[in-house]
């Protein structure tokens, strides 16, 4: 159930996208797990397109430290 709500919440978050850009990294992190995944970065082209130079350690998830130096 928690993961069909996640995926619910990610693809609103991703199809109203175009009508606001999601600014703050807790607006981002839909699954309020204290990281962003490639799928959530992705609601913000931007952070998107530089998701890989900030993950500095390369885990696979930007930290809220890695997303502030954006």
């Amino acid at each position: 159930m928690k993961r069909i709500n996640t995926t619910l919440a990610m693809l609103t978050l991703v199809t109203t996208s175009a009508a606001f850009a999601a600014t703050s990294f807790a607006e981002l992190d839909v699954d309020q797990n204290g990281a962003l995944s490639m799928q959530e970065a992705s609601a913000d082209a931007t952070l998107a397109q530089k998701f890989e130079e900030l993950d500095t350690n390369q885990d696979g998830q930007l930290s809220e430290a890695e997303y502030n130096n954006a």
